[in-house]
């Protein structure tokens, strides 16, 4: 997936981010755990949660990838009574299968979700973890979905290393250089062999699945009939908005034509409670600082940027005393003498 030094140095710096958010959630769940019932949200949810607009699982893999890290680890915190480790795990709003990364069969590993966390954290029941969970939202489907024709059940397709820098991670494509051509039964590699280079068999029923068995949803579709599963992933994301007190765009220009989001986010302005805002884009030049009102002087600078454009769309619905933005882009924004910095990345998540 990653075949040039520049794109791993890089790539390595988005895994770093992942490792840091990671260990921040160790030390809000340690600080937490002194406060509260192991079993109740205030615990186990994170406090922050990821709304994916792009279709590429890659942000969700990282994740994965430094939560294994740090669940694996011998310095992993240990919490409850008895003290067990704790460890992290993502909820994705949808109860699905996720094919078994490192099996040899097209067996199913499922996620975490909160019917599981809240027993595996129940004082009273054994087990050998306590666990923590953070939200991580697909609202328009991801390139990994594949929903079953014959049965109807999702799959989720997460490559076949658990490795950050996997070069599978992406399901196989109907052109055969795309396709790494490792059946993982003999259901597929006989599809294979007869031209179905796409082919995933399905964890729940066997059905052969095809890239076109990926649901994906526009942007600015607005006509409906999303599988049940969208649909319940959106409700969810929604509520999460509803309770949020600081929204990040990082990278979204919260475009004129999303009326959805743009109805969800006034929405959520009108309830009971200040929103903050933090626009992280681009601008030629900019300084590597976070700017606020008194810096980008929204209603009166014209400037034509997309940066300050995003910015004032933002503020259009919070206020602009209520924005915040940084304009040296993705990963910089997190960044220190080129690597993940702590203190970076503490200044972009904290409720300002």
């Amino acid at each position: 997936m990653i075949k040039d030094d520049t794109s791993k140095h890089i790539y390595r710096q988005y895994y770093g981010f992942a490792k840091l958010l990671a260990d921040r959630m160790k030390r809000e769940g340690l600080e937490r755990a002194r406060k509260g019932n192991l079993d109740s949200r205030d615990f186990y949810l994170f406090s922050y949660a990821v709304i994916s607009m792009n279709w590429d699982p890659i942000l969700l893999w990282l994740i994965f990838n430094a939560h294994r890290e740090a669940n694996d680890s011998a310095f992993r915190p240990n919490i409850g009574m008895p003290p067990q480790p704790m460890k992290l795990f993502n909820d994705l709003a949808h109860f699905m299968a996720v094919r078994k990364v490192n099996g040899g069969t097209p067996g199913a590993w499922f996620p975490m979700n909160e019917t599981a966390v809240q027993r595996l954290n129940d004082p009273d029941h054994h087990t050998d973890r306590r666990v923590r969970i953070g939200k991580f939202y697909f609202p328009h489907g991801c390139h990994g979905f594949r929903q079953c024709p014959k049965c109807g059940k999702l799959t989720f397709y997460l490559g076949n290393d658990w490795t950050f820098d996997s070069d599978s991670l992406f399901p196989p494509q109907i052109i055969p250089s795309l396709s790494p051509k490792k059946a993982r039964s003999t259901e597929e590699e006989k599809a294979i062999k007869g031209g179905v280079y796409d082919a995933v068999q399905c964890t729940h029923c066997g059905q052969i699945t095809e890239a076109h068995h990926t649901p994906l949803v526009m942007q600015t579709n607005f006509k409906g009939g999303n599988p049940s599963f969208i649909e319940e992933i959106q409700s969810d994301m929604k509520v999460a908005l509803e309770k949020a007190k600081h929204i990040i765009f990082a990278g979204y220009s919260l475009p004129t034509d999303d009326f959805i989001y743009r109805s969800i986010l006034a929405a959520r302005h009108n309830m009971k409670g200040a929103v903050k805002c933090s626009v992280i884009g681009y601008s030629e030049g900019a300084k590597d600082k976070w700017l606020y009102a008194k810096d980008m002087q929204l209603k009166k600078k014209q400037d034509n940027s997309a940066f300050i454009q995003t910015c004032q769309r933002v503020a259009d619905i919070f206020g602009v005393e209520n924005v915040r933005g940084y304009a040296q882009g993705i990963p910089n924004v997190f960044l220190k003498n080129g690597q993940a910095d702590k203190g970076k990345v503490e200044e972009m998540l904290r409720n300002w």
